[in-house]
C-alpha cells in the first residue's frame, strides 16, 4: 500500500508520545492494540475504497445470488483478517517505539 509508510511513522509516534501507558504488561499491550486498532481501521477503509471497484466488477462473474452473497461475504473476512493483523503488527512496533523512550529516560 502507498501509505504504509505514514502509518509506520504514526505508531512510532504513538509509541513515543505514550510511553507511560504502552509498557509490556497486560494492560499497556491491551492500550496499544486499541491505538493500533483504531488507527488501522482506517487504513483498511483506505485498502476497501481502493480495492471496492474492483471487486464489484468481479461480482459479476457469479453464477447466482448465493454465490454473490458468498463472494461478500468472504471480502468482509478477508478484510477483518486484514485489519487484524495489521492491528497486531503495529501494536507491537508502537510498544517497540515506548520501549526505546523507556530505556532512554529510566
Amino acid at each position: 500500500m502507498r501509505f504504509h509508510f505514514w502509518y509506520v511513522l504514526i505508531h512510532i509516534g504513538l509509541g513515543l508520545i505514550g510511553y507511560e501507558y504502552f509498557t509490556f504488561t497486560n494492560s499497556g499491550g491491551f492500550f496499544a492494540f486499541c491505538a493500533a486498532a483504531l488507527v488501522q481501521a482506517y487504513a483498511v477503509f483506505e485498502i476497501h475504497r481502493e480495492a471496492q471497484p474492483r471487486f464489484e466488477g468481479s461480482l459479476g462473474t457469479a453464477d447466482s445470488m448465493m454465490g454473490r452473497e458468498k463472494m461478500k461475504q468472504d471480502y468482509r473476512k478477508r478484510l477483518t483478517r486484514v485489519w487484524f493483523t495489521r492491528s497486531c503488527i503495529y501494536a507491537l512496533l508502537t510498544l517497540f517505539a515506548a520501549m526505546a523512550v523507556q530505556r532512554g529516560t529510566g
